[in-house]
């Protein structure tokens, strides 16, 4: 089978097309309501004046102790989202919906354990020297997709096979993750630049607020589901998978 970046995306988009009324409810409850509860229930944090030094990073990872209850629990129901996901495309036999939830629900534990032994391991390369945790988000692009295809193999099973589909190809994942989350962070930069500058002139109210923090949220949303759709093309076309729906 044929393997490119345009492939990848016209996949992407024949599925989105296909599955769009199913997709949002599951997007919207899993990504897109938790993100939008951050952005309207989290304290804004401290303006930090000198950012790169000690006492900026030192009030980051305070900020994040402060609220880690709210942003955990947001982050395992985008897990369990991209779970979901990946098992009504990937899930063998083909699964329904409801099946997907309760079968995304048995397999979170090890969903959890490879994502974060995998962002470990980006953490620890990117300390050394910045390339080699870039490389590795490329190479453990397929992980959570084997996992949801595959069966509950351990983590190091799915690591170890999605570094196997991905061989030569470390670069181009990356490349593809890093352009989808950047253009959302764009949206998500935009919107909470306006709506900043409005608060700070006096021009907000209970209504513009939701609207730019809902805005932020689709942003965010659009991405991280773009991100998992390009996940089962590319899952698809290395493996050879024709399972889900």
């Amino acid at each position: 089978m044929r393997f490119s970046m345009g492939h990848l995306i016209a996949d992407a988009q024949r599925m989105w097309r296909a599955e769009r009324p199913l997709l949002l409810p599951i997007a919207g409850l899993f990504y897109f309501l938790p993100t939008l509860a951050l952005l309207l229930l989290l304290p804004q944090p401290a303006e930090i004046t000198d950012p790169g030094t000690d006492a900026a990073s030192q009030a980051l990872i305070a900020y994040t102790l402060d609220n880690a209850g709210s942003i955990l629990s947001a982050n395992l129901a985008n897990l369990f989202g991209a779970a979901v996901v990946l098992l009504l495309f990937l899930g063998r036999p083909q699964l329904t919906a409801s099946d997907a939830l309760r079968r995304a629900l048995t397999l979170l534990p090890i969903f959890l354990i490879a994502v974060i032994s995998v962002w470990a391991g980006v953490f620890v390369g990117g300390l050394m020297f910045v390339l080699p945790g870039l490389y590795l988000v490329g190479r453990s692009f397929l992980v959570t997709a084997v996992i949801a295809s595959e069966g509950a193999q351990s983590p190091v099973q799915a690591i170890s096979r999605s570094f196997a589909l991905t061989k030569g190809r470390g670069w181009l994942f990356f490349s593809l993750v890093a352009a989808v989350f950047l253009t959302g962070q764009v949206g998500v930069m935009i919107a909470g630049s306006i709506d900043r500058a409005m608060i700070a002139s006096g021009m907000a109210s209970p209504v513009t607020v939701f609207l730019f923090n809902a805005s932020a949220a689709l942003a965010s949303t659009a991405a991280s589901l773009a991100t998992l759709l390009l996940e089962v093309a590319a899952y698809r076309r290395l493996a050879g998978s024709s399972n889900g729906i």
